[in-house]
């Protein structure tokens, strides 16, 4: 009979792990015709190991470079060069997919562990919440 191993070491995760969490963002960028500086702020909709999904009321252009700093309670855990690749224009949610330009080690670190903490505790919160009587 084979031995199967269901220790938490023999899973592997998958190659562009991401997680969903909703941690706040400050966004900006150059725009391209007035060379103005266009600041936003907005939230992750997902945090992956060399790119992340972001909620922006103002989109930049694809292929533009913006500077992003992930937040978390008021105080930056990151900030980053990266590069739009996709946006969504939908009006209840414009989306930016950034991919990260540099510092790769230090934001998958950096990024993966603080969204792995925001999901913890608001999972804690609302499951506190689903069972108070």
């Amino acid at each position: 009979m084979a031995h199967i191993d269901y220790s938490t070491s023999s899973v592997k995760m998958p190659p562009n792990h991401r997680i969903l969490a909703n941690m706040p963002v400050k966004a900006s960028w150059v725009d391209g015709i007035s060379g103005k500086t266009i600041s936003v702020v907005g939230t992750t909709e997902n945090v992956g190991e060399n790119s992340t999904l972001v909620n922006l009321d103002v989109l930049p252009p694809v292929g533009s470079e913006v500077k992003l700093r992930l937040m978390e309670d008021e105080k930056t855990v990151i900030e980053v060069p990266t590069r739009v690749i996709r946006v969504e224009r939908d009006p209840s949610k414009p989306l930016a997919a950034l991919t990260i330009l540099a510092n790769f080690k230090k934001w998958k670190n950096t990024a993966l562990e603080a969204a792995e903490r925001w999901v913890t505790r608001h999972w804690q919160l609302n499951y506190e919440e689903e069972w108070v009587n």
